[in-house]
């Protein structure tokens, strides 16, 4: 409870306790057992045994109360269990020590979390306005710190910073009788104004017969003498309530906006099933194919010629909206302009588009050293060493471009593969993790080079065979000083296989 006192203990409760009167209510209800027991004249054989067990009794009964505890504080007389009698003088604030006219018996909490499991531990007292703020800012802050570490800690944790923020308890029985106690100081000193002013207070947490009975004795004796207080005790009339909102205010906002950045929902698509109205994309508007071979059409008519067909993720810009909603008038990167139905179209971020769909048709793993394409065949082979840490899909393309083999190398593995036919080759190669069948690349951390040098294989006549041919080697890892290192190419023309 920390109290302030003026008596210092005169009549020795704290004392035969064990404790200071600073002592909270556990520690008041720990020392009494443990007191209780060590001088019980069963247990115990000394001769005082029997007077000082009476003498922890007695202490207990008067420091467990609250009321009577803090007019023992305040005045050093015990009060009677009945609240009959009127204090010597006002109780004082738990906190500073000053009389309040307006003493609130307050109960805050605060949350300490230990990874599995949490403990709620109270921070009560009677307490003038201006010390229940720093303590309820006090509270919070601790839970802020210490609250959130474990999953009864998550759940408690909003419940408690939001009771602390709206003024924490008030047991309305205690207060009731703190005021009333107070209101009898003040009548006992003559100052008739504030009785009436706090058992005006009082009549707010009476329920029982006795307590009104007692107020409206009070303002009978103090009718026409006073007048009320401004209520200090409304929860946003404090100085602590915005520094405790504007936390719990930006705690959603924080959440929403990570959840924002962690789903991005920016990069949704534009979902088109029966009975859904899709809104046709206005001019400038980047979209994406969202099919494999869209037919770009001459005219929005499902049986007008054909333009061009266009792979799935490619990239289109709408020229201008048509009169028919279902169509879209697009055109292409390579200049090509023509019509394609809206709900064959894509709308956001092409990359986050085409990492769901590859990850979603990813298919079974290959093997070490299959063939994922192959347009041709021959009888040459050749040895390819990855040493790299990821895996790698080697591509054998001509100079122009047309991709003849494509070979899965995994990490570390040195494989020789076969069935090429002869001819200039350039040697490309993505490397990466959880290849996607469906798209033909690496969903996750692909990358993308060419080998700085052309492959030519081709027969030898048996004339000009003095020995036996050498095994044609590459190496996708270069050594460090190695002229030939590998060139990063841009990763669209490395999937271009025509």
């Amino acid at each position: 409870m920390g109290m302030s006192t003026s008596s210092q203990d005169p009549n020795g409760y704290y004392q035969a306790l064990g404790l200071t009167p600073e002592a909270g209510p556990d520690a008041i209800k720990v020392a009494y057992r443990a007191r209780v027991k060590a001088v019980h004249p069963d247990r115990n054989a000394a001769s005082d045994a029997s007077d000082e067990f009476h003498r922890v009794v007695e202490a207990y009964a008067v420091l467990r109360d609250v009321v009577r505890r803090a007019e023992y504080d305040a005045t050093g007389a015990a009060g009677s269990d009945d609240d009959s009698g009127a204090p010597a003088s006002p109780f004082l604030c738990s906190r500073c020590g000053q009389v309040t006219a307006q003493p609130r018996y307050l109960v805050l909490r605060r949350v300490k979390s230990f990874l599995v499991w949490a403990r709620i531990s109270r921070v009560e007292g009677i307490f003038c306005r201006d010390c229940a703020d720093r303590a309820a800012v006090q509270a919070s802050t601790a839970t802020w710190a210490w609250g959130w570490w474990s999953v009864p800690g998550l759940l408690l944790t909003p419940w408690v910073l939001i009771v602390n923020l709206l003024g924490g308890s008030m047991p309305r029985h205690v207060n009731a009788r703190v005021l009333i106690r107070q209101a009898r100081a003040f009548l006992n000193r003559g100052e008739l104004d504030l009785a009436y002013a706090v058992a005006r207070q009082a009549e707010g947490f009476a329920r029982v017969h006795g307590h009104r009975r007692q107020i409206a004795e009070i303002l009978k004796i103090t009718e026409g003498l006073g007048r009320r207080l401004k209520d200090r005790w409304r929860p946003w009339a404090g100085k602590a309530f915005i520094p405790q909102l504007l936390p719990l205010v930006a705690l959603p906002l924080t959440i929403a906006v990570f959840l924002a950045v962690l789903t991005k929902p920016w990069d949704g698509t534009i979902g088109a099933t029966a009975g859904i109205v899709v809104e046709p994309p206005a001019a400038g508007d980047v979209r994406h194919v969202a099919i494999d071979a869209l037919k770009l059409r001459q005219a929005p008519v499902d049986g007008a010629p054909v333009l061009t067909l266009l792979d799935r993720f490619t990239t289109v810009t709408t020229v201008a909206a048509t009169d028919d909603p279902e169509w879209a008038q697009v055109r292409t990167s390579s200049g090509v302009t023509g019509f394609v139905p809206v709900r064959s179209l894509y709308g956001g971020s092409a990359e986050a588009l085409r990492h769901d769909w590859c990850a979603e048709h990813r298919g079974v793993a290959p093997a070490a050293g299959e063939v994922l394409l192959r347009r041709a065949s021959g009888d040459h082979q050749l040895l390819i060493h990855n040493e790299g840490r990821t895996d790698a899909v080697v591509k054998l393309k001509t100079v122009a471009g047309f991709t003849v083999m494509a070979y899965y190398i995994p990490a570390t593995y040195h494989l020789a593969v076969g069935g090429i036919p002869e001819g200039g080759y350039r040697i490309e190669f993505a490397t990466g993790t959880h290849y996607s069948r469906g798209c033909g690349l690496f969903i996750d951390d692909m990358k993308t080079a060419q080998l700085p040098f052309t492959l030519t294989l081709r027969h030898l006549s048996m004339l000009k065979v003095s020995t036996l041919p050498t095994l044609p080697e590459v190496s996708l890892v270069a050594p460090p000083k190695d002229p030939r290192q590998p060139l990063p190419m841009p990763r669209e023309q490395f999937l271009v296989d025509d």
